[in-house]
């Protein structure tokens, strides 16, 4: 039975990668595999945020349909779940995961149906974290987001700000970055793939996109770096940090690269899947004033990601239809052609690589304190709803609760269309809102240390 190796990249947007058109070579690897592979040109995250996206990818599970964890924000697994890591393993895989993100934890059931779990950023001690004895009011992590609240204020890169922002961002070259780099990552993944009885089921996750992005990539020198970096921070249309981000894709292709010639030399490659996506892409200043993620922020610059797939026995192809990441799991059943596992989302289909029709909407959802956002498409319109309070500008760029748009021919959503034309969407939407309050509670809490991993890479608690 062939293996399965799923390779998720934190804020990998579809329109960087060569393969799919950009003008800079930011994936020459990659660009060299979609030539032997299955690219899916219209598949789309459950969430322009990890903690909604991530339980799609991994239980099929939206966020109406699931639970959260210590906040209406910080979504987990219900225990009772299939994942496709239970399901895998049912059918005959070992199952493990080495990945690098503090909201995918054990804590928050994602470790289900793993044989072998690890999560490199919260397991151990942390040599930065606070310990019980130091009950001083002093956090690194509170003083990097204070800086950078203060740098929003101005409209120049050139504030009083932006020395100690660098200084901070230096002195974390030293000590730790926030998130472990992919060479890391891969090389303990490769390590443990090569030792696991076959077939295997491998899962692991790069923070290598997500901000801040480690300045020691590229050709250009670190302070350099960290200068665009201060870009983003001071909310300044930059040409500069979306070069940083390009010059981030271009190392973590390269280590994907490296991470393949290391299956080739232990002879797994010829009997491997590889599927390669991402859990929400990135915003790049798309809009006035918007980088990052945030959580109801229901564009595409966010929701469109990349999907490649390559199977040994399958030919290469491009897929049109659209495809929701919450069926992954159907399409691992039709890659070791076995019936579908109890997953909460269905697509309808027969068949997940062809180009027909999903019987279901895509959907993408957001379930925060403030309220829920919530998106359905097919293959031609696009229907997002706000049932949220109180609003903000980003949410209704037009000032409305409601938008549509032809998003198939107006890729950038600037051009609102007229709500008649997804009246079945919009009806459908309405089955779906629910109040934050009604969504069942994982119980749990952040520790100290583990809120500093996340105020790190811009998770305000």
């Amino acid at each position: 039975m062939t293996n399965i190796i799923l390779l998720t990249i934190d804020c990998f947007r579809y329109d960087r990668c060569g393969f799919n058109g950009h003008h800079q070579n930011t994936t020459p690897f990659l660009d060299q595999l979609a030539g032997e592979s299955i690219i899916f040109d219209n598949a789309f995250a459950t969430g322009p945020y990890t903690t909604e996206s991530a339980p799609g990818i991994f239980a099929g599970q939206h966020s109406f349909n699931g639970c959260y964890f210590n906040s209406h924000a910080w979504k987990a697994i219900p225990e009772s779940s299939e994942t496709i890591a239970s399901y895998l393993n049912e059918h005959g895989f070992e199952t493990l995961a080495v990945l690098s993100n503090p909201h995918m934890t054990a804590d928050r059931n994602f470790d289900l149906g793993f044989n072998l779990f690890r999560n490199l950023q919260t397991d151990g001690e942390d040599p930065k974290a606070k310990t019980e004895e130091d009950n001083s009011a002093f956090s690194v992590a509170d003083y990097a987001h204070d800086i950078k609240t203060r740098m929003r204020k101005y409209d120049s890169l050139l504030t009083p700000y932006t020395v100690p922002y660098i200084a901070h961002r230096l002195l974390q070259m030293r000590s730790g970055w926030p998130a472990h780099r992919a060479e890391y990552v891969l090389q303990e993944f490769v390590d443990e793939l090569t030792t696991a009885v076959e077939p295997v089921f491998g899962w692991t996750h790069l923070m290598d996109l997500h901000a801040p992005i480690h300045p020691d990539v590229g050709d250009t020198s670190a302070f350099t770096n960290l200068l665009r970096d201060a870009d983003r921070v001071a909310g300044i249309d930059s040409d500069r940090y979306r070069q940083l981000y390009d010059d981030g894709l271009r190392y973590v292709d390269k280590q994907i690269e490296n991470f393949v010639n290391q299956l080739k030399s232990s002879g797994m490659w010829d009997e491997t899947v590889l599927l390669i996506t991402a859990d929400h892409g990135e915003a790049l200043f798309d809009r006035k004033g918007m980088y990052g993620h945030p959580r109801h922020h229901h564009y595409d610059e966010l929701l469109h990601v990349p999907l490649l797939v390559r199977a040994p026995d399958l030919p290469s192809q491009r897929i049109q239809s659209s495809f929701s990441l919450a069926w992954i799991h159907e399409l691992f059943a039709e890659l070791i052609s076995k019936p579908i596992g109890d997953f909460p989302s269905t697509s309808g289909s027969n068949s997940c690589l062809s180009d027909d029709p999903a019987e279901e909407p895509v959907i993408s959802d957001t379930v925060d304190e403030n309220g829920h956002t919530i998106t359905l498409r097919d293959d031609t319109w696009k229907y997002i709803r706000h049932n949220v309070s109180p609003p903000q500008d980003f949410w209704y760029p037009f000032g409305d609760n409601e938008q549509a748009y032809r998003y198939i021919t107006d890729q950038g959503e600037r051009n609102l269309a007229d709500i008649s034309n997804v009246k079945e969407m919009s009806t459908a939407a309405e089955s779906y809102l629910i109040s934050p309050e009604d969504l069942p509670k994982l119980e749990g809490e952040f520790s100290r240390d583990m809120e500093e991993q996340l105020e790190d890479l811009g998770y305000k608690m």
